[in-house]
């Protein structure tokens, strides 16, 4: 179907169904027809040259040292739902918190697996006719997005198990939050490759980026010595129970071969390096 923002006057497509609507534009909120008040933005405090500085001088494994020359090709900010929740756990009172759960289930970059998004230093969003970026609709159910906070769930529990308090676990949702997240694509001898990183503080959480020659070769490196030390491991655990020690080197080293088949695949073998940021606490 097709809205009409009552802020902007912008037309965008959209299925029908959706409990919210979000206007890519301005990011005018719609419920039930009408503009959703309850949102909130995270506001960027690193704008694009300072993205794409954080991606050319990161150096992941085995990136060529001439990196930092690569063109910056094309930015665009992009904000991503999230939703707002209240979440106490009765009858401790003091666990009580916000939480944030992203709210789409295709964001525009890739995140790190497990990644939780912040509830605190959140603004009130206000839209605005200056196009800024990007906004994305929720497609999730708050119920279905709320399974995702498991971890904030099982933290309260492990506390509440100290005192042998069993607690019950409560939400409603507050509203909807908009995140801010880089995508990037810079230039390369060439060859074109993307990134994301996160405009509130500058954490690279995704990017593609060439492996050198020189990387290859210390990927190759890496992977000899893997086997050469669990080698000398299973050597060692063989004298201690008094085997001999050439029948525990041979042992490490085919156990340590899996790890160094990977290695060698994942940079000596590839073309494209793919870096992903841990999950952030």
């Amino acid at each position: 179907m097709i809205i009409q923002c009552p802020f902007c006057g912008a037309k965008y497509e959209a299925p029908p169904g959706r409990r919210f609507y979000v206007c890519p534009y301005c990011g005018t909120a719609l419920s039930e027809g009408k503009t959703y008040e309850n949102v909130y933005i995270f506001k960027p405090a690193v704008d694009k040259t300072a993205a794409f500085k954080a991606v050319l001088n990161f150096r992941p494994t085995a990136a060529p040292e001439d990196l930092p020359a690569a063109s910056p090709v094309e930015a665009e900010l992009h904000f991503l739902p999230l939703y707002l929740y209240y979440v106490s756990f009765p009858p401790l009172d003091q666990l009580a918190t916000y939480a944030t759960a992203l709210a789409t289930s295709s964001p525009p970059v890739p995140l790190p697996t497990g990644f939780r998004f912040p509830a605190r230093w959140r603004t009130p969003f206000k839209p605005t006719l200056e196009r800024v970026g990007v906004f994305h609709s929720p497609d999730l159910d708050p119920e279905a997005a709320f399974t995702s906070l498991q971890e904030v769930v099982e933290e309260a529990r492990a506390y509440a198990q100290v005192f042998k308090v069993k607690i019950g676990v409560e939400w409603r949702l507050e509203g909807l939050v908009y995140y801010p997240i880089w995508r990037l694509a810079y230039d390369y001898r060439g060859r074109r490759y993307s990134a994301a990183v996160d405009a509130t503080d500058g954490t690279v959480l995704y990017m593609e980026y060439p492996i050198s020659a020189r990387g290859r070769a210390e990927a190759l490196g890496m992977a000899a010595a893997v086997v050469a030390g669990a080698a000398a491991l299973g050597a060692m655990a063989a004298a201690y129970v008094g085997l001999p020690p050439a029948l525990g080197a041979v042992g490490g080293g085919v156990a340590s071969l899996g790890a160094a088949t990977r290695l060698v695949l994942n940079l000596a073998a590839a073309r494209v390096g793919k870096y992903k940021a841990e999950k952030r606490l």
